[in-house]
């Protein structure tokens, strides 16, 4: 269809209600295509679909591999699994986290971006952090429009202000404003076509296919003195972006502020994991010390006291460290 779009929506926190609100009275004779990532836990029931689909008037279906893309009808990504546009179809991916999640918006925007170029419009809603931003740069540099949602009114602004910082915006709209907004856009020619940029198309490459190398790397930034969150490889610092991002080998990515964030949960899982062994430590010296003082060595149990009390005040330590309260 010559006038066909892809309407690409993302959300994270408080998103749910707001891609509800975008899309309730939406029809289904509408010449677009609607692709949906809610950031979620991995381990979530995949149930948002079928709650979407008695919500709005256009066919509601999760994403499946290589599920053809029709005008008329809403894709959504499931827990755990990227949601990809390869070859003119939507597919699932194992790929890498990008900023902690899978699916993550930016997988979708960039792979569709580099798919169908100036077609795309990037639609980020509420949610917490900058994640979203970086996928809302790829689309408008393949061509396409961006769209977010008024932070100042937002019930997370977290993502549509980072977008509004570093991504030149087309449209903000209020929520309830955003389907009439969507409904004007697919009335008006479209932006014009550009040429898509090899760079995005190695890092869509990367989620899609899980295809990363040292070489990629060093062809899409310089490599830096920090080490991925989630693999402990080294990072390159990507280049041509307007926010500041890192990838590994493996094609983990992450902001800065996402690396900042996981850098934060391994520093405290490594300290529970500090406090566990030294109270298993301090329990197993107060065993011996009793094994033989039972036994009538009495200076030998003794000999613990000391060591137990130095264990003793590791953990007071780290106890004040982690702000923990006996």
């Amino acid at each position: 269809m010559e006038d066909f779009r892809l309407f690409l929506i993302g959300a994270s926190a408080g998103g749910r209600m707001a891609v509800e609100k975008v899309l309730e009275n939406l029809s289904h004779k509408t010449p677009a295509a609607f692709m949906v990532v809610v950031h979620s836990s991995f381990d979530m029931i995949s149930s948002f679909s079928s709650y979407l689909n008695k919500k709005v008037e256009m066919e509601v279906l999760e994403c499946k591999e290589n599920i053809e893309i029709h005008p008329g009808k809403i894709y959504v990504g499931v827990p755990n699994q990227h949601m990809v546009v390869l070859d003119g179809k939507l597919s699932n991916t194992n790929g890498p986290r990008e900023n902690l999640f899978r699916p993550s918006i930016d997988v979708l925007f960039r792979s569709a971006a580099v798919a169908y170029g100036n077609r795309c419009v990037g639609i980020l809603l509420s949610g917490r952090l900058n994640d979203g931003t970086v996928g809302l740069e790829a689309i408008k540099r393949c061509g396409g429009e961006s769209l977010i949602q008024n932070p100042k009114t937002a019930e997370f602004s977290g993502m549509p202000m980072t977008a509004q910082k570093f991504v030149e915006i087309d449209y903000t709209a209020e929520l309830e404003d955003i389907g009439d907004l969507i409904k004007e856009i697919i009335e008006k020619p479209l932006p014009e076509e550009v040429e898509i940029p090899y760079a995005l198309k190695r890092e869509a490459a990367i989620s899609t296919k899980i295809r990363s190398q040292v070489k990629t790397e060093d062809f899409l930034g310089e490599q830096v003195a920090l080490s991925c969150a989630s693999c402990g490889g080294p990072l390159w610092k990507i280049k041509d972006t307007g926010i500041s991002r890192y990838r590994c080998h493996v094609g983990h990515s992450f902001s800065e502020e996402s690396l900042l964030l996981a850098q934060n949960e391994n520093l405290e899982e490594t300290l529970w994991v500090c406090l566990r062994t030294l109270e298993e430590k301090k329990v197993l010296m107060l065993n011996m010390a009793e094994s033989f003082r039972e036994k009538g060595s009495e200076q030998i149990a003794r000999s613990y006291s000391d060591k137990i009390q130095e264990v003793d005040e590791h953990i007071d330590r780290l106890r004040r460290i982690m702000d923990i309260r006996d």
